[in-house]
């Protein structure tokens, strides 16, 4: 029985690394596309320059995806403890967003994205996405489901590898 188990883990860890390695052929490679952002609370980001301190977390989200729905209040979360900026891709207008996000009182630093034009900057083909930046580049990038301990350990294995 535990053969079988550690078997399945295997399986899925190939499946889940092989789907994460397609679905990433068309991320930037090198420099990132412009990465100086404003959030809907007009604060200003420049994603590239904060990754040298520390990686940060790009959560790429929707108001109309039903996985984001169940995702985005772990991400909320872990922005408590960890740099998350967030793009709301095809979301409708700033006012849209921003009753959205008061509506289900998600405190996340977000950045509208209402006609995808960053997030196909970005090549991010499906949401939720994630990509962990250091140090002015990607350092991971995974889409789909994701629990808030693999986005720390991603995290950690950015900042390890920084």
């Amino acid at each position: 029985m535990i053969r079988k188990t550690l078997l399945f883990l295997l399986l899925a860890l190939v499946v889940v690394t092989v789907m994460d390695l397609w679905r990433g052929k068309d991320l930037p490679k090198g420099a990132l596309p412009d990465t100086r952002w404003v959030t809907l609370d007009a604060q200003h980001i420049d994603l590239v320059e904060q990754s040298y301190g520390e990686p940060v977390i790009v959560y790429f989200w929707g108001s109309w995806c039903p996985v984001c729905h169940v995702l985005t209040p772990s991400v909320d979360w872990v922005d408590n403890y960890l740099p998350v900026v967030s793009v709301a891709m095809s979301s409708g207008s700033a006012h849209q967003v921003q009753n959205y996000l008061q509506s289900n009182d998600y405190q996340l630093a977000v950045v509208n994205d209402p006609d995808a034009a960053i997030s196909g900057q970005w090549g991010v083909p499906v949401t939720p996405a994630f990509a962990i930046v250091r140090n002015g580049e990607i350092h991971s990038f995974t889409a789909g489901v994701t629990t808030p301990l693999g986005l720390y350990a991603r995290w950690l294995w950015a900042y390890a590898a920084g």
